[in-house]
């Protein structure tokens, strides 16, 4: 296969009959995978050293623990920096022509779609999206959380399909949060108008408009009005946490900063919490703060990961977190 067409479909520029000329190539053989998954390492290569080039001239960047896609049929990995080291954990799969992007714990990543669309994607969180996305029909399937910057087109709505609740756009900017065995859908609207569905029905749960949140948990619905945008804050690196049971603020510690908390006395799990920690604060940090208003201890068990044994960031361990009162 040539190189210059293999390119033309990375950044997501190859014609349709380019496209499954392609496909059908990868499809051939193991070594035409092979071949393919080679040529698309050393373009992410090739898009790293640029993406590289551009930050050190911005004063005002800061390496992120994150990782940046752009993508627009295929999704490409551009960079995923983390205390220094880096990273290039990714799954890139195809099967039936869809595309899957998906996000490793404590790291987070952005993309952008075929058309258009800004796609910001948190920690443990996957994607999936035809090949052929965008030009007969916008659908993707999400597990986890994602904000969405929907590109405006009448003629073809756009659908986020999670396991419990289907959500139905046009052009607007919105929140879903909804991991896969949770139980727990969570959309918020800054702009436009989001039409709610349950999987499998065209009866439309509810209508939402702008700052207005939706939740629905074990099948109980609660709609509000945005209080402030703190909440959405995720994609910054900024965790904000208003009178949040330590519960849910233990569960999402556990996606940002891959780690394994557990919990002795089950009776702490009620607390309440308010606050704002930055990314780079680390989750240590953030029980130090949390210890200030509630009485527990915790202790830490690290396991090297051997894949970075010089590394003492907290990233560089499988930690096993253990809470007390």
């Amino acid at each position: 296969m040539e190189e210059e067409l293999l390119y033309k479909y990375f950044k997501g520029t190859a014609s349709e009959e380019e496209e499954k000329l392609i496909l059908n190539w990868v499809d051939a053989s193991p070594e035409n995978r092979k071949a393919f998954q080679k040529e698309r390492m050393l373009y992410d290569i090739a898009l790293f050293t640029d993406e590289k080039q551009i930050n050190r001239r911005d004063k005002k960047n800061r390496i992120l623990p994150m990782l940046k896609w752009s993508a627009r049929v295929a999704a490409v990995l551009i960079v995923a920096v983390s205390c220094g080291f880096l990273f290039k954990n990714y799954q890139y799969e195809k099967s039936a022509h869809r595309q899957t992007i998906t996000v490793p714990a404590g790291q987070r990543a952005q993309i952008t779609l075929a058309d258009g669309t800004k796609v910001w994607l948190n920690s443990k969180s996957t994607l999936t999206y035809a090949s052929n996305f965008g030009r007969q029909e916008r659908n993707v399937d999400l597990g986890g959380e994602a904000y969405f910057e929907v590109a405006k087109n009448k003629k073809i709505p756009f659908f986020v399909n999670t396991e419990i609740n289907r959500v139905k756009v046009v052009g607007t900017h919105f929140n879903v949060c909804a991991y896969k065995g949770s139980n727990e859908f969570e959309t918020t609207l800054i702009e436009g108008i989001v039409d709610i569905y349950p999987v499998g029905s065209d009866q439309v749960i509810t209508r939402l408009t702008k700052d207005e949140f939706f939740g629905s948990y074990n099948g109980k619905y609660k709609k509000t009005t945005l209080p402030s945008y703190d909440y959405l804050r995720w994609k910054e690196g900024l965790y904000c946490f208003d009178d949040a049971p330590l519960n849910s603020l233990l569960n999402k510690l556990e996606k940002y900063y891959n780690v394994n908390i557990s919990v002795r006395n089950l009776k702490i799990l009620n607390y309440r919490c308010t606050g704002k920690f930055k990314e780079q604060d680390g989750i240590e940090h953030i029980l130090k703060v949390i210890q200030k208003d509630h009485k527990f201890t915790y202790r830490i068990n690290e396991e090297k990961d051997s894949f970075f044994p010089s590394n003492h960031n907290l990233s560089a361990y499988n930690i096993k977190i253990l809470v007390y009162t």
